[in-house]
């Protein structure tokens, strides 16, 4: 063996004790000079890596590693929850839209007038012509024809944001509230239920009817109809279209 191959041997296997390997060393000088430096390191590197674990090292290392496997599930969670969070807050203001928009239809508005003008459904005495067309013309409304019997109430009500004329006709013996919103327009015909009224919305030429009644019996929404389109249209109006049959339903 040669030295070449003794340095070798020696890099590759510093514990090696073959014979041919020890014989080399044995008669040359400077091998056997890398031969005590090699185990000098062996042995320096042996003594730094033989350090005595520390009582309970496993266990710790398994808390350690459950405790990040809890932390990092609990990041998650924080992730969902937040998410979750989010949605119920756009949920949320998605609610308060819808029932902000509710609050502000037309069936809730004249529902929410009428505690303080129930009263009037209780009056019986019929009103002359000149004071129903005076309370037409405090909103601005001309009467294009003539105004139906059995009108016993007539007065301007701010209902919302709208200025109506709010009226009550009697019809056979039941009252019937009667809001008339001038430039308001809506499409079609519609009626509704809400806490205890039936009612019904009916399009004009130029404005629109809300009829109210406490009543469960059949309510004459179609006579209070016709007579007041008659009043506010026109008999021409009136005569020629008459009363919008379509009914549609509008939620409590």
């Amino acid at each position: 063996m040669d030295c070449l191959e003794f340095r070798r041997r020696l890099g590759a296997e510093p514990q090696a004790r073959a014979a041919d390997l020890l014989a080399h060393r044995d008669g040359c000088a400077a091998c056997a000079a890398a031969w005590e430096r090699a185990q000098t390191f062996e042995r320096d590197l042996h003594a730094a890596l033989n350090v005595p674990v520390p009582a309970g090292l496993a266990e710790r290392v398994l808390l350690a590693q459950a405790t990040g496997e809890r932390r990092q599930h609990a990041h998650h969670r924080r992730i969902a929850f937040a998410m979750a969070a989010s949605l119920l807050v756009a949920l949320g203001i998605g609610g308060y839209a819808w029932r902000q928009a509710d609050a502000n239809s037309l069936p809730a508005l004249a529902v929410a007038h009428m505690p303080e003008e129930i009263h009037t459904l209780d009056l019986v005495q019929p009103i002359g012509d000149p004071a129903i067309a005076a309370g037409f013309a405090d909103r601005g409304v001309t009467l294009r024809g003539p105004t139906p019997a059995g009108v016993t109430y007539v007065h301007d009500c701010p209902v919302g944001p709208y200025k109506t004329v709010h009226l009550v006709s009697r019809v056979h013996g039941m009252s019937v509230a009667v809001l008339y919103l001038p430039h308001k327009q809506v499409k079609q015909t519609r009626d509704f239920d809400r806490a205890g009224w039936r009612g019904r919305i009916v399009p004009l030429q130029h404005g629109t009817l809300v009829m109210l009644t406490d009543h469960h019996g059949a309510a004459p929404f179609d006579a209070v109809a016709r007579g007041w389109r008659v009043a506010i249209d026109g008999v021409g109006v009136a005569g020629s279209g008459g009363l919008d049959r379509k009914v549609g339903r509008l939620a409590p």
